[in-house]
């Protein structure tokens, strides 16, 4: 049941994005330098934090052509998603209407019968 803590994270983490992002996007008064300023999280937290875990296991080695080509697409998606996001904010849309609530979580609450 562990996983739940990591999903609520996942689920705060991510509705915290949006707001985080406009306001962040608003000060620079440019979207490309909070294009620029998420990167740099990305890079910090999904480059070093993995490189320096996966060597300190001595598991830097052993990736799948598959595996690989698969995890950079996400990651990939992920970057559009985040390149989209700034593009709405930038275009006039605000962080309430612009990220999506959780699909799975709408459905789950839903009223039986």
């Amino acid at each position: 049941m562990l996983w739940i803590i990591f999903a609520l994270g996942a689920a705060l983490s991510w509705g915290l994005y949006g707001p985080a992002l406009h306001r962040g996007q608003v000060e620079l008064g440019n979207p490309m330098r909070a294009l620029l300023c998420v990167g740099v999280a990305y890079f910090l937290i999904g480059v070093l934090v993995p490189v320096i875990t996966l060597s300190y296991q001595g598991e830097l080695s052993g990736f799948t052509m598959k595996g690989s080509i698969g995890a950079t697409v996400a990651g990939a998606l992920g970057a559009i998603g985040a390149v989209c996001i700034i593009f709405a904010f930038r275009s006039g849309g605000l962080p309430t209407y612009v990220m999506p609530p959780p699909q799975h979580l709408d459905q789950s609450f839903q009223p039986s019968g």
